[in-house]
């Protein structure tokens, strides 16, 4: 059976939805960080830290689903493996 225009159809929706998450983690990204800097107890400035670290891993994770998502595309108009 072959998938890839489903497959294909599949990366764009995900990838539509992952613009949308992206502006909205960077919203919430940013207000993590504002609080670490107006933090005045050095503790909670490093749990707001890891938070904010933890964020960056989202965000690399989903650039990471992106190219994947592009790879496909191209695999997708070979007709084979890449």
């Amino acid at each position: 059976m072959d998938t890839r225009g489903k497959a294909v159809e599949l990366s764009e929706e995900v990838t539509k939805l992952l613009i949308g998450f992206g502006t909205e983690m960077d919203e919430l990204y940013r207000r993590f960080r504002e609080l670490r800097v107006l933090e005045d107890d050095p503790s909670f400035q490093s749990a707001l830290l890891k938070v904010e670290h933890a964020f960056f891993m989202v965000v690399q994770s989903t650039n990471i689903l992106r190219e994947q998502l592009g790879l496909l595309r191209v695999a997708s108009e070979k007709g084979g493996l890449y």
